[in-house]
């Protein structure tokens, strides 16, 4: 379970501060045969704020949920912000199904804690999640989203994207407060392309 959960460390921070501007850049990740652009808005964070913000998210799992995370092997394959408030994050971890048990069990644990997590960090918020299905370059991936309500006004979309890939847990965690940013991103991901 402490493999997979370091899919969520960004989630629980909701400012994330980027700086210079630049255009859409495209990425190759090698592990996983994937490639996508980024939206121009979307700025790269670098290592020490992306590692700033796993620390952060580190910090709120273990302490919402009274457990220790462990170490971890997760890499992050890029991580941006939009402004302070939206941010998209890639990772992958190395998953043996044989070790770590069944991928499907363990990402329905993970879905408890990162509930249980956003109930403790926003105490008067209304949690709604839901599961389905996804598919990104014909590839099917597990989309789990949460979307938190103070007073009947949705606040925040956070989306967690994942698949066991190639030996890895890979995931895809966006946050968004506004619609033209969520198509942003389901654009990019709708335009990504997996090398099969």
């Amino acid at each position: 379970m402490s493999k997979k959960i370091f899919l969520f460390f960004g989630v629980f921070i909701f400012f994330v501060s980027v700086s210079a501007q630049q255009t859409g850049k495209k990425y190759f990740f090698q592990q996983v045969s994937w490639s996508i652009t980024l939206h121009p808005d979307f700025i790269p964070l670098d290592s020490v704020a992306d590692q700033a913000l796993k620390e952060k998210g580190v910090k709120a799992i273990s302490d919402a949920n009274d457990i220790d995370m462990g170490e971890s092997k997760t890499i992050s394959l890029i991580s941006a912000g939009k402004g302070e408030h939206n941010y998209f994050n890639c990772n992958i971890t190395p998953y043996d199904l044989k070790k770590d048990g069944d991928y499907e069990a363990s990402g329905k644990n993970v879905k408890n804690i990162v509930y249980k997590t956003f109930k403790d960090q926003i105490p008067d918020g209304k949690i709604d999640t839901t599961t389905t299905k996804i598919f990104i370059d014909g590839l099917e991936f597990d989309k789990f989203q949460v979307i938190v309500s103070i007073n009947d006004k949705e606040l925040l979309h956070m989306l967690v994207l994942s698949k066991y890939y190639k030996g890895y847990d890979f995931g895809i965690t966006y946050l968004y407060l506004d619609p033209v940013t969520k198509e942003q991103i389901e654009k990019m991901l709708n335009e990504s392309k997996f090398t099969k």
